[in-house]
């Protein structure tokens, strides 16, 4: 037997507060700086989340809370349209920990934040740089430079050098994280003297989430993930081996495999704004790739090299399109949860709770851009009625798990253990999931009610254009619908335990028994049994927060003991 504990840290609904926050922003600006085609967009966000940041450190002193907001940030962006796993998740990340960094070293104090401000903006330049040598190549630098040379001598600028200009362009940013960072501390302090009691306007409303970490209907692979990293790097070190016409001829065939795989990575080809970046690399890569020469506007080295690029591009943003969607796998957030990153997994809960409020109130562009620090300071302000309102949604759940593999006894092992627990005096109620077989296959499942022994059919393998289908069985809604009725904390009070058998695939998308055991979790009685598969354990105890669990595994746990061990909890 496992005894699962975790406690959740303060922290963490701290740093969902702030990264919701933060997200909401970041989805709502990005949309509206893509639509109104805003120069540096991405400089601009950068400030106002640095703003955020430091106008937060006047309030929030917790070590840490600036990479977890950060992270949580960069989880919510994803569910924006144009957010890729190179792109601005990162961005986001990388701007929280340099801050995060800063504040470590120097102390909350101004020096702390400007510095903090320099790096985190300052990584915006960074994080491009390096995004586009990813997706471009190294070849890139080369024709950069000799862009820049050309466009020099038109405007007589042939004293500044590519260095010179650079470091010009650093300054200028070293000069917006300062005014970032001052702006936030400025907002944090307002905020901070504002009368809370008349700051909130309206009730601050939290959705009920489903599993948002992966809410897609595609199996996930842990082979296909570590196949998609070994073809990337492979590819792009042939790359500069081989011939450009196998180069490119490899980068195809991997990109339309990809392709009929993921039909996500197909919305990057809807983008005008993709193919123009492209053919404006490989014109001048075809034009600067050696140099400008007036006698041959275009080398065959610089077309080749610039159709390299291009194809690189293309295979890199599908590849990484395609390792983001295999990162959902549910065997990988089952090992982080279990490895440690429980809280954030947690966290992302009530973060994606907020989301929906705080861009319909607290987000709009128009208002921010209008009246930049009262709105910012409403923000901030408002985040201590949010933080109460997760305190409040917290709940310290503690269950008992029966875990085993598919068809491998789960239900009959439940079963002697109800006979067990009753035989001493505990009550049970909840229901059992009862399959039958036709020809050795698994053709349907009936409810059973523990308490009463009535039973209705739960689903079937045949065919039904009535019915929902969901894998290969067709779902009855009456048969649903009694399971619930079973699970209503009216018809479980006077018991001690209620069962649930199983949770699974469903529970995680929000369907099925999610809203009954959302309900019977803010009850300390009766203590829930939950039938689980093995490999869904993790994932199950991180999709309903729980803090604590006995876990039963059984194929190794004796029903004697799993019976005592469960009464020691009454």
């Amino acid at each position: 037997m496992e005894r699962f504990k975790k406690k959740f840290k303060d922290i963490w609904l701290k740093a969902a507060v702030l990264g919701s926050l933060w997200g909401s922003i970041e989805i709502i600006f990005g949309s509206f700086f893509h639509n109104i085609k805003v120069p540096l967009a991405g400089t601009m966000l950068a400030i106002i989340g640095i703003s955020i940041l430091a106008a937060f450190g006047q309030s929030w002193k917790d070590k840490g809370i600036f990479w977890r907001a950060a992270l949580i940030s960069a989880v919510i962006k994803s569910i924006s349209p144009s957010a890729i796993l190179i792109g601005p998740m990162t961005g986001i990340f990388l701007e929280g920990l340099l801050f995060e960094l800063s504040v470590r070293i120097f102390g909350r104090n101004l020096i702390g934040y400007i510095f903090g401000g320099i790096l985190a903006l300052y990584s915006v330049v960074f994080h491009k740089i390096i995004t586009l040598l990813i997706i471009y190549g190294f070849d890139l630098v080369r024709i950069t430079e000799n862009f820049y040379l050309f466009i020099t001598k038109q405007i007589n600028l042939e004293g500044i050098s590519f260095v010179s200009a650079f470091f010009l362009l650093s300054l200028f940013y070293v000069l917006l994280g300062v005014i970032a960072s001052l702006l936030g501390i400025y907002i944090g302090r307002k905020a901070k003297n504002n009368d809370l009691k008349h700051s909130r306007e309206k009730k601050i409303n939290l959705t009920r989430v489903n599993d948002l970490i992966n809410p897609e209907n595609h199996k996930s692979s842990t082979l296909l993930l570590f196949l998609h990293l070994i073809f990337i790097i492979g590819i792009l070190a042939l790359t500069n081996l081989l011939s450009v016409e196998i180069a490119i001829g490899l980068s195809l065939i991997y990109s339309a495999l990809t392709i009929l795989k993921y039909k996500r990575a197909l919305r990057y080809f809807k983008r005008p704004g993709f193919w123009i970046q492209i053919l404006i690399f490989v014109f001048i890569s075809a034009v600067f790739y050696n140099g400008f020469n007036h006698k041959e506007y275009f080398t065959e080295d610089g077309l080749y090299a610039g159709l390299k690029m291009g194809v690189r591009a293309i295979m890199v943003v599908i590849g990484f399109s395609a390792i983001s969607s295999e990162l959902r796998n549910p065997f990988i957030k089952a090992f982080l949860y279990k490895k440690g990153f429980r809280q954030f997994y947690t966290a992302l809960g009530p973060a994606f709770s907020v989301l929906p409020y705080l861009m319909k109130h607290s987000a709009h562009p128009k208002k921010i851009l209008k009246h930049p620090i009262q709105s910012l300071v409403k923000n901030i302000t408002e985040a201590e009625f949010i933080l109460e309102e997760f305190k409040k949604q917290k709940n310290n759940l503690e269950v008992i798990v029966i875990k085993g593999k598919k068809q491998g006894g789960k239900t009959t092992y439940v079963k002697k253990l109800i006979n067990l627990l009753n035989e001493q005096g505990v009550k049970v109620s909840g229901f059992l999931a009862e399959g039958s077989f036709k020809n050795n296959i698994r053709n349907e499942f009936s409810i059973k009610n523990i308490l009463t022994g009535e039973s209705h059919k739960l689903c079937s393998i045949v065919e039904n254009k009535f019915q929902q289908k969901i894998g290969k069985f067709y779902f009855n809604e009456n048969g649903l619908e009694f399971g619930k009725s079973i699970l209503k904390p009216l018809n479980t009070v006077n018991t001690d335990f209620v069962i649930i058998d199983e949770i699974g695939h469903l529970e995680l998308k929000g369907k099925a028994w999610s809203e009954s055991i959302e309900l019977l979790s803010e009850y300390e009685k009766p203590i829930m049994i939950w039938v689980i598969r093995e490999h869904l354990v993790y994932d199950i105890l991180r999709r309903f927060g729980v803090t604590g669990a006995l876990i039963i595994d059984i194929e190794t746990d004796d029903i004697y003991k799993s019976t005592e061990e469960i009464k020691l909890l009454l």
